[in-house]
């Protein structure tokens, strides 16, 4: 699986000389499956170049530029690391690919600009959270949506509380083991000798967190997603006590994490704050329908998009299943709107919401059904 974050959307979005080819299709993530999946490939790839030659390029110039994409379906290292879907960004200067664990709809499109709006389930703020996978030997942290985790590089975060606090042999005055308690995977500790020593190990526990809370701060300073705690029961009400970021999560992953996979611990964590999303959603959808017809919102295309140029837009609900074409100037004025593809045209909606995103706002690409507005998009405003 390819990663697709805000570095590549910013790179996607930037101006580009056209003509800018996008493709998508969803792919099977293994079997025998490769070649029809080559084959869909290639048919797509014959569409672009017809669009190509229709007032791009010459057919030859069509051919030359569509040569990266017309090899991929002959390349079997390829096909073999897919995932749901396959996204393909191509100009004259370079062929951008992502196999992403999103189920596309295919997708054949040359135009001035990138047609990106398929991949913002991937980047959209509306379910991104932190993972802190916390022990005494292994601590890690892990950016996720629903869809994706993967490992944050943290500098300065130290992984074990021996090394941390130079504890290799020290007399620590007791011995400790875990043991099962409660639950599966959850885990106690039970320690032997006086009582002081058990609150000697808290405190040094105390000690520890305060040292990963420290380093996170640079880390989750400016950030909005929440943080998910997972770990052995006991120690995270010692981390809450020390931790200062503002978005840590009631809900928790109990139990030892240190041999699970980034994949695994995601497969865990995802149902427990999935109800938190459909929450944060469900007030959205709720502030919209409060605030409607004061001002404070709109589903006017007209409206809209310059607001989100602007950087207006608080939340942005658009369907993800819909394009509306339609041209707009550098500030996001409508000049015009048509009800299929013309020359020129680009997807008002995957403007906006690109323009929603990059400016800090809350996308949630939806199924047209699910808007609170019988238009394509519906916005609450900032300012």
């Amino acid at each position: 699986m390819d990663k697709f974050g805000m570095s590549d959307l910013r790179q996607l979005t930037e101006p580009h000389e056209g003509p800018c080819v996008t493709i998508c299709m969803a792919t099977h993530v293994a079997g025998a499956d490769e070649p029809q999946d080559a084959v869909r490939l290639k048919n797509l790839a014959e569409r672009v170049e017809q669009q190509l030659a229709d007032g791009w390029l010459r057919a030859p110039e069509a051919r030359d530029l569509l040569a990266s994409i017309r090899d991929l379906p002959a390349d079997h290292g390829f096909w073999q690391a897919r995932s749901h879907g396959l996204a393909l960004f191509l100009d004259r200067d370079s062929l951008r690919r992502f196999r992403v664990p999103v189920r596309l709809d295919e997708l054949a499109l040359v135009n001035r600009r990138f047609h990106v709006k398929p991949l913002l389930p991937l980047v959209t703020s509306s379910d991104r959270f932190f993972i802190l996978a916390l022990s005494q030997n292994n601590v890690r942290l892990f950016e996720a949506t629903q869809h994706e985790v993967e490992q944050v590089e943290v500098a300065e975060l130290p992984r074990r509380m021996d090394e941390a606090l130079n504890l290799d042999g020290a007399d620590r005055g007791s011995q400790s083991h875990f043991a099962k308690k409660g639950g599966k995977g959850k885990q106690s500790s039970v320690f032997h000798g006086q009582g002081g020593n058990r609150d000697s190990h808290k405190e040094e526990l105390a000690q520890f967190f305060r040292m990963i809370d420290a380093a996170l701060v640079p880390v989750l300073r400016d950030e909005n997603a929440p943080l998910v705690l997972a770990g052995v029961d006991y120690l995270l009400p010692i981390f809450r006590k020390v931790c200062h970021f503002m978005h840590l999560l009631k809900p928790e992953l109990a139990g030892n994490c240190d041999h699970l996979s980034a994949h695994q611990i995601h497969e865990k964590v995802w149902p427990l704050v999935q109800p938190v999303f459909t929450e944060n959603r469900e007030n959205s959808v709720a502030k919209y329908r409060q605030l409607a017809g004061t001002g404070k919102t709109s589903d006017d295309i007209r409206h809209a998009l310059p607001a989100a140029f602007d950087g207006r837009i608080e939340t942005l609900f658009v369907a993800s299943d819909r394009q509306l074409w339609g041209v707009c100037d550098p500030q996001g004025q409508v000049i015009d709107i048509h009800d299929t593809q013309q020359s020129g045209d680009d997807d008002l909606l995957d403007a906006m919401a690109v323009q929603t995103l990059l400016h800090g706002g809350v996308v949630h690409a939806i199924d047209s059904r699910e808007i609170p507005s019988p238009e394509a998009v519906a916005a609450v405003m900032r300012f």
